[in-house]
């Protein structure tokens, strides 16, 4: 009595083809979860930066300035963020205290002249951002809000 063992190939092709058909299936919704998880990053590490300044504004007694940056080293307007933005001293010697690099893939909007905080941890002016995925048609939209006190709020939605 011959017995085999092990696939034939038409099994393996019956279980390559299913498998094919699955991940088809799967790829769109996943897809999304990586969109949507790289939206709360990027709104994580923003939350950190505006956190980081209005720290240092009240440790060091002087004006601490959260902004765009395209050179990462000086302060530049516009309301893209995803360029990069940076923590910096306002005063005449104006010291860099951390960067972050642009993101792609991603759409990091704010204010024009970035955020002032005072040494009593208070802002300028309120101020608003926005990060969402590039497209936005499904996914997470994140909506900061930082106060005239610099307390800062997180806001989440749905992509419209």
């Amino acid at each position: 009595m011959h017995i085999t063992r092990g696939f034939t190939l038409i099994e393996l092709m019956i279980t390559i083809a299913i498998l094919a058909i699955v991940i088809a299936i799967a790829a769109p919704s996943f897809t999304s979860v990586i969109q949507t998880n790289r939206a709360t990053s990027l709104h994580h590490e923003l939350l950190g930066a505006i956190q980081l300044a209005r720290s240092e504004s009240v440790k060091r007694r002087q004006d601490v300035i959260v902004c765009r940056t395209e050179d990462q080293e000086t302060c530049d307007n516009g309301s893209d963020w995803s360029v990069g933005w940076l923590v910096r001293e306002v005063d005449a010697t104006g010291d860099v205290l951390k960067v972050w690099d642009a993101v792609a893939g991603m759409t990091l909007t704010g204010p024009n002249t970035g955020v002032v905080f005072h040494s009593s941890g208070m802002t300028e002016a309120a101020a608003n951002f926005t990060a969402t995925t590039s497209s936005c048609t499904t996914g997470t939209k994140y909506t900061i809000g930082v106060s005239l006190t610099g307390s800062a709020t997180v806001n989440k939605t749905g992509c419209p």
